[in-house]
């Protein structure tokens, strides 16, 4: 889609009401040498960086992508540095440009950092969860008062995490999310990952699940192509649905919410029509179940919109929303750009002008505003 911004306020007006923007997904980016980051270090592992470096996993081949960090061409900051790498730049070419009320920071190469991607040792690990989150309070939620942040956790050691996860709400209530990327050692309903669970819920905020660089995404291996791998995005969602509702989580902890961040929403409605049929069908090896899968994806999930539907024709893209709207999830669909990466989605073409006004108000904003208690 386009990397142009638009005229000031185009896309937000309908009559002299302006209509509130809420970017859910937004990717910030740094480098473990970055003279902002690497003092946030602890000495030891500085020491720890110079000598051995950031490892990736071995296992793991990284996929070519299509443009450096997989950014668009206009993304580079004019002072130098990476794409990603300038608050200030970031806020003149998206919050700016799009008249925007608040923006979500998703840094998805430091989430595979703070899990240990590479098999770091585990105190290390730790030190770098609790430096990226350090960096985006400093050098982000410090420049500009609309961004909002997520929380980069050690899942793998969820005793661990809970206190990162605790330590960043103290630090500022504009971290409003736990961000994880789509894949753990255990089926993520697992009881190991309870007490995190446990503890998003207790705080009242959103457990966030994001595809990640790096990854075996596929059960038959890594994708050959860097299109293959766009277009398997959504795998992963599949066993984490299935995983949190039959393990029971949503019934221990009620008010957790899950996010799924660019990893699509048109596979929600015919997957929640296959989960009924198979517990309609098996029942009994999930008794614990209080109601039908169906309705745990109703009440406790929301998806962001990037990488939108873009059928051939736009009546498909219209029915295709009012399947999911009239399954109830009306209010669980929240725009996000991608920004600043090369399928970015500007608000205007990710919630076409066409959709009825009150779907507009919601994706853009009011469902965000809803899930992450920004006000709009």
């Amino acid at each position: 889609m386009s990397v142009q911004s638009p005229a000031l306020g185009r896309v937000h007006r309908e009559g002299a009401e302006r209509l509130a923007v809420i970017d859910t997904d937004v990717h910030p980016r740094m480098t473990p040498t970055d003279p902002r980051f690497n003092p946030l270090l602890p000495q030891r592992w500085r020491d720890y960086l110079d000598l051995i470096g950031l490892r990736s996993g071995e296992l793991e081949a990284q996929v070519p992508r299509q443009r450096p960090f997989a950014s668009r061409t206009d993304a580079m900051p004019p002072g130098g540095g990476i794409p990603g790498g300038d608050p200030a730049f970031a806020a003149v070419q998206l919050l700016d440009a799009y008249d925007m009320t608040a923006a979500m920071l998703n840094n998805i190469t430091a989430v595979s950092w703070a899990r240990g991607t590479g098999n770091h040792p585990v105190e290390f690990q730790f030190a770098l969860a609790r430096a990226i989150n350090d960096w985006h309070h400093a050098y982000w939620l410090e420049a500009d008062p609309r961004w909002r942040a997520s929380i980069n956790v050690p899942w793998e050691q969820p005793a661990e995490a809970v206190r990162e996860l605790e330590r960043c709400r103290g630090l500022s209530d504009r971290f409003v999310q736990v961000l994880l990327e789509s894949r753990a050692d255990e089926p993520i309903g697992n009881p190991r990952y309870w007490p995190l669970f446990e503890a998003a819920e207790a705080l009242g905020i959103p457990i966030a699940f994001h595809v990640g660089g790096n990854r075996r995404m596929t059960a038959s291996g890594t994708p050959s192509f860097y299109f293959e791998d766009h277009c398997d995005f959504p795998l992963r969602n599949f066993n984490i649905v299935a995983s949190l509702i039959f393990e029971g989580v949503f019934d221990r902890f009620p008010g957790l919410r899950i996010a799924f961040l660019e990893q699509g929403w048109s596979w929600v409605v015919p997957y929640a029509w296959r989960l009924d049929a198979s517990w309609r069908a098996l029942r009994a090896e999930v008794a614990h179940l209080q109601r039908p899968p169906s309705e745990y994806i109703r009440e406790h999930f929301w998806f962001s919109s990037q990488p939108m539907e873009e059928p051939e024709h736009l009546e498909w893209f219209v029915e295709v929303l009012a399947m999911f709207e009239d399954f109830g999830l009306a209010d669980r669909l929240m725009y996000s750009s991608d920004y600043p990466h090369w399928d970015f989605d500007a608000p205007d073409e990710a919630v076409p002008l066409t959709l009825p006004l009150e779907s507009r108000r919601r994706i853009l904003a009011g469902n965000a505003s809803a899930l992450y208690g920004i006000p709009v």
